[in-house]
């Protein structure tokens, strides 16, 4: 209880944040890009974790008064950035250059020697960099095309805009994602902002939210299993993987949920994600809200797509548990 309250003062504090430098924007618009920063932020710092690891093996080395990023910055510029970028994206499903790490982006910021242009290149340069891994380039792919950096309400030139995406990316770096016993928080976070701007958005928000009471109620319907009945097993025997598709996924909010009342879902792979959705920013919305609450590029398959139109791109494998299918019968 603890930590869903922390979870949610950070959440209050975010939305008082956004309320302060959205300007004349309104809060529909600026979900896009505050979630979008803290997307952005999250997997910088797992790549930065992935780093500490190559440290700790003894394959990066850092000299004295030297950080993590600059030597990482320094590794790429002896070693050439291409075997950097093809061994971090084959393990992350992503690779962020070192001039656009989160630690380098918010250092630019404090010593004022960010360039006007800077937020334009560093989205071009993972959008680019997403490519390098086949298997994961969906997942990745254009993930951040929402925010949109050309847009006059930020300002009305390239520099005010980016002075104001600055003070954005600032107000984020303050916020510590960890509850009072240290543990990560952030998904749980993101989770209650996206409530937040749907309750914001009122009559549009069912277009991209489940609210959780429903959510929990659906997802204990779905993983019910009586022992005696086909196919029981898969829920059962937590050795077993379990796969659930939902057709209108929204923000992923309940897949999560489902994943939550399985038993046995705190093991890697257990769970393996597949949802369809039609708008496209609440498809990225997804994709980021999965992720950031430690779901892996390998066990999570979404698509861009209207199911009254199209159903499961790849036909629906006799496997897969459809939420709705289940609920039905």
């Amino acid at each position: 209880m603890a930590e869903q309250n922390t979870a949610r003062q950070l959440t209050s504090q975010l939305w008082a944040m956004a309320n302060d430098l959205r300007g004349k924007m309104s809060a529909d618009e600026f979900r896009d890009y505050i979630l979008g920063f803290i997307f952005y932020r999250y997997l910088s710092e797992r790549q930065e974790m992935y780093l500490e690891d190559l440290r700790n093996q003894n394959v990066i080395e850092t000299y004295e008064g030297e950080t993590l990023n600059d030597a990482y910055a320094r590794q790429t510029q002896s070693d050439g950035i291409e075997a950097w970028r093809e061994d971090i994206s084959q393990s992350l499903g992503y690779v962020i250059d070192p001039e656009y790490t989160w630690a380098s982006l918010i250092a630019r910021i404090r010593d004022q020697s960010l360039r006007p242009d800077y937020f334009q290149a560093m989205f071009d340069s993972f959008r680019q960099n997403a490519e390098l891994n086949a298997t994961a380039e969906k997942d990745f792919r254009e993930v951040f095309s929402d925010i949109n950096l050309a847009d006059s309400s930020l300002g009305n030139s390239t520099a005010a805009r980016a002075k104001s995406l600055s003070n954005l990316a600032e107000k984020v770096d303050s916020i510590d994602f960890k509850d009072e016993s240290g543990h990560d928080i952030l998904g749980d976070v993101y989770e209650y902002l996206i409530a937040q701007f749907a309750s914001n958005s009122g009559k549009k928000a069912g277009e991209f939210y489940t609210p959780h009471e429903v959510s929990r109620v659906l997802a204990k319907l779905v993983t019910y299993a009586d022992p005696t009945s086909e196919g029981a097993d898969v829920i059962l025997d937590t050795n077993k993987d379990f796969s659930v598709y939902d057709p209108t996924c929204g923000s992923g909010s309940l897949l999560l949920t489902v994943q939550k009342e399985l038993p046995g879902s705190e093991r890697e792979g257990r769970v393996r994600f597949h949802g369809q959705e039609l708008n496209r920013t609440t498809y990225n919305l997804a994709r980021m809200n999965l992720m950031m609450h430690g779901v892996d590029y390998k066990y999570m398959k979404l698509r861009n797509a209207d199911t009254l139109e199209q159903d499961w791109p790849d036909g629906v494998d006799e496997n897969v548990l459809t939420i709705l299918g289940r609920l039905m019968l």
